[in-house]
């Protein structure tokens, strides 16, 4: 009797850990390629600025469904085909740039 408890916990651990999503987690590598090349946004003609500061976007003209995300903007984790996502780093440098 002794021994079923422990290992009940042990099986209810693994099964929640199985469930466990991270969010803000790192994505594989070479996702990042495909959400930025499938088109649905146009995030592929934006590449260029991945690196430089926010600044340059100034007088780009940029798809009306976008949203730039700061380290300390809140986001939702919905994922929007259309919508082109441009992530900035706290020293306002667009680390990327891609569609959802």
């Amino acid at each position: 009797m002794t021994l079923q408890a422990p290992r009940s916990a042990l099986i209810l651990l693994l099964a929640l850990g199985a469930c466990n999503q991270i969010p803000g987690a790192a994505a594989p590598e070479g996702s990042a390629a495909v959400a930025a090349g499938d088109g649905s946004c146009g995030a592929e003609s934006y590449q260029a600025y991945v690196g430089q500061r926010i600044d340059a976007l100034n007088d780009v003209a940029l798809p009306d469904d976008k949203r730039v995300l700061f380290p300390t903007t809140p986001a939702t984790m919905d994922f929007v085909p259309g919508r082109l996502n441009i992530a900035v780093d706290k020293s306002d440098t667009i680390s990327k740039i891609y569609c959802g």
